[in-house]
């Protein structure tokens, strides 16, 4: 029986997890209104300041996550799995990091960034879930969190097979929108994610 006691993380912690959630959820508001908006599935796909939004929040979001991980790290230094997760984790967030502004400041295009930037995201969610059942061996984290991390990856390969099906609708098929309805999925996968570093803040 795990008999370990919740360590609640130091304050600037919190704070960071909390501002990491936050932003996060705000950047996806953003997203939602750029596909809204500029419809990019479309021949004549519109433009505007939604998606640059994003993208720079996004830095933000993944930049206050950083100490989130060394943190969680070094509070299950005695779980293997989990120290390993967390040289992936940070890995996997520097990444999107340095993607992100790459793109942002227009030095590597959407077409060569979004793959790599799209794994590494996706890299950063097993993290969570991987963290999460870490903190559940070690007792570490609330059952809120653990739950949480653990519904990230069960939806993570639902997304990705979604998006998936509809890319390939939209490919043979030619209806534009299809890869757009696939990923909705994958709006709610990226909506748990920064919900899930907010719970981190709150439930400690």
């Amino acid at each position: 029986m795990n008999t370990t006691v919740l360590l609640p993380l130091p304050a600037p912690i919190r704070w960071a997890a909390g501002a990491s959630g936050v932003i996060g959820l705000i950047a996806n508001v953003f997203l939602i209104l750029f596909f809204v908006t500029a419809q990019p599935w479309t021949d004549a796909p519109g433009d505007g300041w939604f998606g640059w939004a994003n993208d720079v929040l996004v830095v933000v979001q993944y930049a206050t996550l950083l100490p989130v991980i060394l943190t969680l790290g070094r509070l299950m230094a005695g779980d293997a799995r989990a120290r390993g997760w967390t040289w992936i984790g940070l890995a996997a967030a520097v990444a999107v990091i340095v993607l992100q502004v790459l793109l942002v400041t227009e030095t590597l295009p959407f077409a060569v960034q979004v793959v790599p930037l799209s794994v590494s995201a996706v890299v950063a969610m097993c993290w969570a879930g991987a963290i999460s059942g870490a903190g559940t061996r070690t007792g570490t984290l609330p059952v809120t969190v653990t739950r949480l991390g653990r519904t990230i990856v069960i939806v993570l390969p639902i997304a990705v097979v979604a998006y998936g099906a509809g890319a390939l609708v939209a490919g043979a098929l030619d209806v534009p929108w299809a890869w757009a309805a696939g990923g909705i999925p994958g709006v709610v996968l990226w909506t748990l994610f920064p919900a899930w570093t907010l719970l981190l803040a709150v439930k400690q």
